[in-house]
């Protein structure tokens, strides 16, 4: 049942006087719905972040799993949404984009852990250490020296193609 049908079932019960009714109406209280400046707020933030792809999954997370929807959360949860999402820097989110196309072109590379599709973080790092541009594990670089990074783990996997 999600919060809107629980709401609705449990207005009517308020007033019989049961310890139910009690606990819903205590439940009410505290589980307003998110209201309409909050709500654009939330997708405010989403968008600058660049984070709209995983909005369901981050309301899940803020939700503990109880909705995918910014419409139904309460207002205590989106508080907390909000207060995250502005504490997020948008480099941070920009750079874990820019480590995670890395990422991406390594696993296309085949460097995996053996027996398994997952990337081989190891391999990806004495690469890194070896042959970047800076000489330090991928974590290490900061979101001025990705960009180059990138761009550099580009043309080796424009090599590795040429190769295949």
């Amino acid at each position: 049942m999600n919060l809107t049908s629980f709401v609705r079932h449990a207005v009517p019960a308020a007033g019989s006087g049961t310890p139910n009714a009690k606990c819903a109406t205590k439940l009410l209280v505290t589980m307003t719905l998110i209201n309409g400046p909050q709500l654009t707020a939330i997708h405010a933030l989403l968008s600058e972040l660049h984070l709209r792809d995983e909005k369901e999954s981050i309301i899940r997370e803020f939700t503990g799993g109880r909705t995918t929807s910014s419409r139904s959360m309460t207002k205590a949860e989106a508080r907390a949404l909000i207060a995250h999402l502005k504490s997020v820097d948008p480099k941070d989110k920009g750079a874990e984009k820019m480590r995670n196309k890395v990422l991406s072109m390594c696993h296309e590379m085949g460097w995996r852990i053996p027996g398994t599709d997952r990337i081989d973080m190891d391999h990806v790092n004495n690469w890194c250490v070896s042959r970047s541009y800076l000489k330090k594990k991928l974590d290490d670089y900061t979101h001025k020296e990705l960009p180059l990074l990138v761009t550099q783990v580009e043309q080796f996997y424009q090599s590795f193609l040429k190769r295949i």
